[in-house]
């Protein structure tokens, strides 16, 4: 039959190829899941976020030739009066008969700094970011409207007009906002808002003739950007729209973030495109994952430490596992030549008589009787039921002293039995006879020559008492193949079969070493 240690081998081999699957399919199906999530998220909003920008630009296209109008209005305004005049009139003027005062104007200097305008905190306001689309609108001869933007301290969306004042290096603005989306823009917010995961949502659109504007929906601070900030921003779309070659969405992930992107043609504006970035936070995602690595590396870790402790431990069961064949074998080779020598020295006895020698050789036929008597115990215990029956101490105390007569005698010991009460005990004979033999043959063999064994019956209690060293370890002296004291001869397996006769019937073992006396107390 293989060994334990095999079963339990392949059993946690097999565990450890079964975690791996489990943990290949479980990583596949969190990415997996997780990526569809993300894919459906980011379609849901960029429909959402299409849908707003598709009522924008067509607010736009509405509203570009009104927008032109006005601008132009306060061209003819400023004709009569000074730049630098206060707007209030020609701001009421424009704006008349409209909700929520869209229109606004805005006047710089020659540095493209706002200097004078009807939106006092813009006041200042650095413009030199857009000099090459004002320089472009110039050289046209035009008044530039842009497409609608994303303002960041307003967070509202606006167009403007613009041109150079004649004969001058300063630009006028007319802004107008498109108030009629703010519900639409704050819905789109809730929904971006809504997930944690979601760490921004923007919009690019470039139109043919270069011009870029970026969409920001996830809420924000408001405030005035610098002028290195929105030139880095128009940098980032341009950059974005040169780098983009998909037409279907793709990611690109850094850190603890993806971001998706999808590029489409503007459905308002056939010279308009839009690129899509949704960017995504991947540190709960990555936890998770996290979690699942070091639990498959733990249990890995574990199960590769189980499988050396595995090998350690079949090294040593392989030891003891051939102490046991050679038990096994050691039972039926001495058998045989035992009976032979037994039954040799009665007939030779009978005709010569018995002599001091005849003696030596009965006591240590005795004593390799006693050894084999253990190793049949050994191998037959687990396979025979031995019948219980109430035995009498005094009676097997008395028969197996006279035993060990002969044995002790010749190794110069003298065993005393004093029996002060009777204990009947419900137990095997061959058991009791297990127990009570190797405490004998253990005290004679470690306890001094020409000393004296005592073995006590009172109370109860069973107490073998002999002179000799020290017991230092006695926590070890009950084990299987453990000798103490090495010197003497032995396999070590005479106490482990009283302890496992002890275990068997609830009969406690106290030991007790001092002042070269050793006693062992057995207690019924």
């Amino acid at each position: 039959m293989p060994k334990s240690s095999t079963f339990l081998f392949i059993i946690i081999t097999i565990f450890l190829f079964f975690s791996f699957l489990s943990y290949k399919l479980l990583y596949k199906n969190l990415s997996d899941n997780h990526s569809k999530s993300q894919k459906i998220a980011f379609y849901q909003l960029q429909k959402e976020t299409s849908t707003f920008l598709t009522k924008l630009l067509f607010s736009y296209s509405e509203k570009k030739d009104e927008i032109l109008k006005k601008h132009k209005e306060v061209l003819e305004y400023l004709k009569t009066n000074s730049y630098d005049t206060p707007l209030d009139e020609i701001y009421k003027k424009i704006n008349q008969n409209e909700e929520n005062n869209p229109y606004n104007i805005y006047i710089t200097d020659e540095k493209l700094i706002i200097r004078n305008t009807t939106v006092k905190s813009d006041l200042d306001f650095d413009l030199s970011f857009a000099k090459d689309i004002f320089d472009n609108h110039k050289k046209q001869n035009i008044i530039g409207v842009s497409p609608p933007i994303f303002e960041m301290y307003s967070q509202k969306m606006m167009t403007f007009s613009d041109m150079y004042l004649p004969n001058t290096n300063r630009v006028l603005q007319t802004s107008f906002t498109y108030y009629n989306l703010d519900d639409d823009l704050e819905e789109l917010k809730k929904l971006v808002n809504h997930s944690s995961k979601i760490l921004n949502l923007n919009a690019y659109i470039i139109f043919n003739d270069g011009y870029i504007e970026d969409f920001i929906f996830k809420n924000i601070e408001s405030y005035k950007p610098t002028l290195e900030e929105i030139e880095d921003r128009i940098k980032i779309g341009r950059e974005l729209f040169d780098s983009f070659k998909e037409t279907s969405i793709y990611s690109k992930q850094y850190k603890d973030k993806t971001t998706f992107f999808l590029k489409e043609q503007s459905p308002i504006f056939d010279e308009a495109k839009i690129i899509y970035s949704i960017v995504f936070d991947e540190k709960e995602f990555n936890q998770e994952l996290l979690i699942l690595n070091s639990s498959f590396l733990l249990i890995t870790f574990l199960g590769v430490l189980t499988i050396f402790i595995i090998f350690k431990v079949r090294e040593k069961e392989s030891i003891l596992n051939y102490k046991d064949k050679f038990i096994e074998h050691s039972i039926h080779e001495i058998k045989t030549p035992l009976s032979i020598i037994t039954l040799n020295m009665q007939l030779k006895d009978e005709k010569t008589g018995s002599d001091k020698y005849s003696k030596k050789i009965h006591g240590a036929l005795k004593t390799l009787k006693n050894s084999y008597e253990d190793m049949s115990f050994l191998h037959t215990k687990s396979k025979i039921k031995y019948e219980i029956q109430n035995f009498s101490l005094e009676e097997i105390l008395k028969d197996r002293v006279k035993y060990f007569e002969i044995i002790s005698q010749t190794q110069n010991r003298n065993i005393v039995l004093e029996i002060l009460d009777d204990t009947f005990i419900n137990i095997s004979k061959i058991e009791l006879e297990r127990l009570i033999d190797n405490n004998i043959s253990n005290a004679i063999k470690y306890s001094e020559v020409d000393s004296e064994i005592k073995i006590i019956l009172q109370n109860n209690s069973l107490k073998f008492i002999s002179i000799g060293e020290e017991i230092i370890n006695k926590n070890i002296i009950f084990q299987k193949y453990i000798r103490e004291n090495n010197f003497v001869g032995g396999h070590g397996i005479g106490l482990s079969i009283v302890k496992d006769i002890c275990d068997k019937y609830g009969i406690k073992i106290e030991v007790i070493s001092k002042n070269k006396q050793n006693i062992f107390i057995y207690k019924f």
